[in-house]
């Protein structure tokens, strides 16, 4: 019923934990594990787990490079009526499928379910050092939440096929992007019309350690690369046929976003212009308010001399 689709790289380290917390669910149809050109012999443990497990296990190789293509490689190879994304370092816990299957398969108007979730965190030699809990609720507008970046891991989702059929279609997982893969993922989802409900119950860990898995990309560049994401993101919303105070509230979260940003690197500046009467202050922290309006003056002039040349 569900297929779970895994894009490998470098993750000898969690993988047994990762498939064995998978293979431990009801409902499940088959795990697709996509090697995206490891070294560190992941390989090697995905081909004994498949010698173990033939009939639930499926390892191919990356037909190109990169995570996103990992991920489109493997819906193609999917068959599961339900789609579950999964990190090869995150972890599944007992119930997931049971729960959110049983839920969607009871309420038809609901398309992605969505649960609580936990972050566990780890020093540089691989030491717990804490666990954070992330309680959800049924929230009334998802895209609000996501847009805001109310964040979630791809392992705390279970989708329809139909509604990632849609999204591949549509070009995601996008190959293009090179940072907040997974939440450009869901957000397209949500602008498109996917319905996200609440399954209450803690169903997923999300693996967090102090080096490694955070990109050694610069974090100017990784702002400027959000900041072209939220372009997108405001591109659509203004296409959309939103009620006109949904569209301001959607882009009063894309303006904080820039505010954000600009606080950290002014020469960031502004990729659209916005109304410093539309940003949403509950996501700015309230340090930031006493430069907000000094950072939105520049911001503007900047725009617009950038636009002379």
């Amino acid at each position: 019923m569900v297929s779970v689709i895994i894009p490998v790289y470098n993750s000898a380290r969690w993988l047994k934990q990762t498939l064995e917390s998978v293979l431990s669910q009801d409902f499940l149809r088959e795990i697709i594990c996509v090697d995206d050109h490891s070294t560190d012999g992941s390989l090697v443990i995905l081909q004994e787990f498949q010698k173990k497990y033939p009939d639930k296990i499926k390892v191919f190789t990356n037909p190109h490079k990169g995570s996103n293509s990992a991920r489109n490689f493997g819906f193609v190879q999917s068959t599961g009526k339900y789609i579950q994304w999964l990190d090869a370092d995150d972890q599944l816990l007992p119930g997931k499928f049971k729960a959110q299957v049983t839920y969607l398969e009871q309420h038809n108007e609901c398309d992605i379910a969505y649960s609580d979730w936990y972050m566990d965190l780890y020093d540089e030699q691989g030491n717990k050092t804490g666990r954070q809990v992330r309680e959800r609720t049924a929230y009334p507008d998802y895209l609000y939440e996501l847009l805001r970046d109310n964040w979630s891991p791809p392992a705390n989702y279970l989708m329809r096929r139909e509604v990632a059929g849609h999204l591949h279609s549509l070009g995601q997982w996008n190959t293009a992007t090179r940072v907040a893969q997974d939440r450009e993922y869901f957000t397209i989802a949500a602008l498109e019309g996917a319905r996200f409900c609440y399954v209450p119950g803690f169903f997923s860990v999300y693996n967090r350690w102090s080096s490694g898995q955070i990109s050694a990309m610069d974090f100017r560049e990784r702002l400027m690369l959000q900041m072209d994401l939220e372009r997108r993101f405001r591109s659509i919303i203004k296409q959309k046929n939103f009620p006109r105070g949904r569209r301001r509230r959607y882009l009063a979260c894309l303006n904080a976003h820039v505010i954000n940003a600009n606080y950290y690197y002014p020469s960031i500046g502004f990729p659209f212009l916005f109304s410093i009467f539309n940003v949403n202050w509950r996501i700015v922290h309230w340090k930031k308010w006493f430069v907000a309006p000094f950072l939105y003056l520049y911001g503007v002039v900047k725009f617009f001399l950038s636009r002379r040349k």
